[in-house]
């Protein structure tokens, strides 16, 4: 089992406010500065939504995320990666209007959301179709899918509507979201099964919403996974104390990995341990 454990940083995210912590970034500049630092305390991977700069508020702006990208490329050389499934859910994004940022910035990877589902009170929409059509793009832009998998259904909907039909090679690379409302719930059995399910010559994550933020990525890291961190997913450093930073959260995922008997993986690891389709 490798002893190195790459860790993701998402920074911003699109549902969580300030009202909810006054330290997520907004702005072009904060992003990149929460990127960095992240970096530095050894995050290897940034996934990035974007927000409108002066009001917080979610946005498929095409030059929001240019100017994500330019300012965390020029901060620090972290793997970078954006949604494909952030405005399906709270701007009614068309399939073509979420790919639309992957097409026209190529990041080194984007999320790929594997099924539909309730998303709280929401319908988040990845038919087939979908998962089908991103898939073979995102090969052709040799821009990395991270398969997000909301439940054990998603994993299979992966190996037969993308592996056996040919429209991606393996091996991949997957999230398993955990405790979200409609989606499978956050606790260690449940985790266990999702990566028993997973082919073992795949890369993947462990994401734990709110309070399971730690004790999935925890749990992660023993089962020989990495784990993502950030405001996106979980606003707090332990209950009722919110974070001042996302460097802050992607400090104790690091305690965590460490006590454990791992190490963070470097940037230059963690693009040799993914499946990632421009090395760089």
């Amino acid at each position: 089992m490798n002893d190195k454990v790459v860790i993701t940083v998402a920074p911003t995210g699109s549902i969580s406010t300030r009202a909810d912590n006054p330290n997520i970034p907004y702005t072009p500049e904060e992003v990149a500065e929460e990127t960095r630092r992240s970096y530095e305390a050894g995050a290897a991977m940034v996934h990035l939504h974007a927000r409108e700069p002066d009001t917080g508020k979610p946005t498929s702006d095409l030059e929001v995320f240019r100017a994500y990208l330019a300012a965390v490329k020029a901060a620090c050389p972290i793997i970078t990666q954006i949604t494909t499934g952030g405005g399906a859910t709270t701007l009614g994004l068309s399939v073509e209007e979420r790919l639309r940022p992957v097409e026209e910035l190529m990041p080194d990877s984007a999320s790929l959301n594997a099924g539909s589902m309730n998303f709280g009170r929401k319908l988040f929409p990845n038919t087939p179709d979908t998962i089908e059509q991103y898939a073979q793009r995102m090969k052709e832009l040799k821009v990395m899918p991270e398969f997000e998998a909301y439940d054990l259904s998603m994993i299979h909907n992966v190996e037969y509507w993308v592996r056996r039909q040919g429209f991606l090679e393996p091996p991949y690379r997957f999230s398993f979201v955990m405790g979200v409302i409609g989606g499978i719930p956050a606790t260690c059995k449940n985790l266990l099964v999702m990566c028993e399910s997973l082919d073992p010559t795949y890369s993947w994550q462990a994401i734990g919403i709110g309070r399971h933020h730690f004790t999935m990525g925890a749990m992660a890291v023993l089962l020989g996974g990495g784990l993502r961190v950030g405001f996106e997913d979980n606003v707090f450093l332990s209950r009722g104390l919110p974070a001042k930073s996302n460097a802050e959260l992607v400090e104790k995922a690091v305690r965590i990995v460490r006590e454990l008997g791992k190490e963070p993986a470097t940037v230059e690891e963690a693009r040799q341990m993914m499946p990632l389709l421009n090395k760089g």
